[in-house]
């Protein structure tokens, strides 16, 4: 092979590894609509992005959760996108949703707005195209945190299953971060029992749907540890656990480039939630 040949060879299979093939098939999907999930009484005026397939059936749901260290990041960020236009391509709807933001709005305000949507879910999903009798979640860093709550707790439609990236599972051992302390609004000492109820890893019980966990193994934001001790606690609770280490990735580089985790998660979600059939072309991989 002459040595160009061989160079867009390794840049294309380095593109797929990446986790960027779903620009390659981008323009052959939906344009997102943009809806106001919030009640008219809801104290903000939040909004989601719905993320259709290419099937005229009603397609089974996902909701996605944005990270941000809980104080900034947006539904339309690059990463959250990526994530929407996979599951897009892979046969689901992507719902990818807003929340209000700490420091202004402390916990558990982010974790109310994610229930408010999927009450809208429940009762105006169907309007939209989306198949609402069960749904999946599926959030980063921040966003892994505020899924894994979600599913936790009871609400309006089933959760099948969570796939949870860069997970904080235990807050508790970040006593002096300033990002937990503005999520929280007090510290560890003045409200121990918070800090352990705002814990994913406290909350896991035998009702837990199965979850899927992927985490950068050189991860210094959020050690790694984070993700083992999530998939201890869920193993003990006897609910289905896989944890997709990514061996040379860091907190953001396993955000930005997803490569087969993403491809792997969708793997794991066929099983608890069925895809909706989808013209064979559209379908991008992801080595």
């Amino acid at each position: 092979m002459r040595l160009p040949c061989l160079i867009r060879s390794v840049l294309l299979h380095a593109l797929l590894l990446c986790g960027l093939s779903p620009l390659l098939h981008a323009e052959e999907l939906p344009s997102p609509e943009t809806v106001r999930y919030s009640s008219p009484q809801w104290p903000a005026n939040l909004q989601a992005d719905i993320y259709r397939p290419n099937s005229s059936a009603l397609a089974p749901t996902v909701l996605v959760i944005h990270g941000g260290g809980w104080s900034s990041g947006a539904r339309d960020d690059g990463y959250v996108k990526e994530i929407c236009e996979h599951l897009q391509a892979a046969g689901y709807a992507a719902v990818s949703v807003s929340y209000r933001l700490a420091p202004e709005w402390r916990f558990p305000a982010q974790l109310d707005d994610m229930s408010e949507a999927v009450r809208w879910l429940a009762t105006q999903g169907a309007e939209h195209g989306l198949d609402t009798s069960s749904i999946a979640v599926w959030g980063y860093s921040a966003g892994a945190h505020l899924a894994s709550l979600l599913a936790m707790q009871p609400q309006a439609l089933p959760i099948a299953a969570v796939i949870a990236g860069g997970i904080p599972a235990d807050l508790r051992e970040w006593p002096n971060s300033n990002m937990v302390k503005d999520l929280l609004g007090k510290s560890r000492d003045e409200a121990p029992e918070l800090w352990a109820v705002a814990s994913p890893v406290t909350q896991v019980s035998a009702q837990t749907p199965p979850y899927f966990l992927y985490h950068g193994r050189l991860d210094t934001m959020v050690s790694y540890q984070q993700a083992k001790q999530m998939q201890a606690a869920l193993a003990r609770a006897d609910v289905p656990v896989t944890l997709y280490t990514r061996w040379f990735y860091g907190h953001f580089f396993a955000a930005l480039f997803t490569g087969g985790s993403s491809a792997a998660a969708t793997n794991f979600l066929a099983s608890y939630l069925a895809p909706a059939s989808i013209p064979a072309h559209v379908v991008g991989s992801d080595m």
